[in-house]
């Protein structure tokens, strides 16, 4: 089905790219996150405000071995068409779910609607969104919707996951290597095509990966016995990187020449298609110090800024079991999982880039 209305023109910052700046809610989580913390409230609390992660995980009496991981997300268009909507917007909330090396149980639709907007869309939203729960093996029991200006959509999901197989951002070691399992580029290619210059092809390829489940990856990582990951969302590469390099007291470097990219995305960069969350990203990174950016040119640090919707996991890999990652990963249908940099000791949460591990390439 095609949208008789644009459903991008109703957000100014399409999919994740609407999220409040990093710095932001850092502050404004701060105050909650002591009175949050495993161990203080609530032991039952395995994973919760602090540190924060991609979701959170809680003991049950009689599961042993294993806990609930819960999460939530929704997001405004990123495409016009309302059922690929649907798809994106699921499969990016599941996504918090792998994130943590669990796999999702059941999902609730949050929804917010505009009274005059065609009833036959939102319709279509909703069966986009339950194909992709059904895709993820997960139930759909119901939810929640109201009254909004700005059409939004997403999931609350609740999953398991095993305490051995628990994926936590802090769970790097110095020099881990960062293999990524998605290209970038998403982002470019939603604003893109809310100004009516994407490709159809870009276009085809940017929502082939958004509406791709993380739950093969999420199975690599787990067989390969790691314990450090997060996923790609709203604050970029370099913004996911710079949460996960600080919650393990870690410096991070990025070898841009070996980051894998949608097709088109270098080109419409430089011709001024980048989402405004994905600006702001990249100058807050800037300003704070901890983005170190090297000789990467501007096309090149908005690219590790982009803000991605249902994007990749980022994983910290042993060097001696990279290799075996990658072949999981590839067997398991993420071509484009690459090696993209590494953890190292240093200054905790500064993200460095380099062209690439060899010093040649892009950046």
């Amino acid at each position: 089905m095609t949208a008789p209305v644009s459903l991008t023109q109703f957000s100014p910052g399409g999919g994740c790219a609407c999220k409040l700046p990093q710095q932001l809610l850092d502050e404004v989580l701060g105050p909650l996150r002591t009175s949050a913390a495993p161990g203080g409230t609530d032991a039952r609390l395995r994973v919760g405000l602090d540190p924060a992660d991609d979701a959170a995980v809680y003991d049950l009496p009689g599961w042993h071995g294993r806990s609930l991981v819960m999460t939530c997300d929704f997001l405004t268009p990123v495409v016009d068409d309302p059922y690929e909507w649907g798809r994106i917007a699921a499969t990016n909330a599941l996504s918090d779910v792998y994130a943590m090396g669990g796999r999702p149980l059941l999902a609730l639709n949050l929804l917010g609607w505009p009274s005059d907007l065609d009833t036959e869309l939102v319709a279509e939203v909703l069966r986009g969104g339950a194909e992709a729960v059904t895709r993820a093996g997960a139930l759909l029991a119901g939810g929640h919707s109201i009254v909004d200006p700005a059409p939004k959509y997403g999931l609350a999901v609740v999953g398991e996951v095993a305490h051995e197989a628990i994926l936590r951002k802090g769970g790097g070691r110095p020099g881990d290597r960062l293999v990524l399992t998605k290209p970038l580029g998403v982002g470019v290619i939603a604003t893109a095509v809310k100004r009516g210059r994407a490709a159809d092809s870009e276009a085809t390829g940017a929502v082939g990966s958004m509406t791709r489940l993380n739950a093969a990856a999420a199975r690599a990582a787990v067989a390969c016995g790691l314990v450090g990951g997060t996923d790609i969302t709203g604050y970029g590469l370099i913004g996911h990187l710079h949460e996960m390099a600080l919650a393990g007291g870690l410096e991070a470097r990025i070898w841009a020449g070996e980051v894998p990219l949608l097709p088109g995305v270098a080109r419409l960069v430089a011709n001024g298609c980048a989402p405004d969350g994905s600006r702001r990203t990249l100058q807050g990174a800037l300003d704070a110090g901890w983005f170190v950016p090297g000789n990467a040119d501007p096309v090149c640090r908005l690219l590790l800024a982009d803000a991605q919707t249902s994007g990749g996991l980022l994983l910290a890999a042993p060097p001696t079991g990279v290799d075996e990652l990658l072949a999981t990963l590839h067997r398991g249908g993420d071509t484009a999982a690459t090696v993209v940099g590494e953890l190292v000791e240093g200054i905790p949460g500064r993200v460095r880039v380099a062209a690439s591990q060899d010093g040649r390439g892009r950046g």
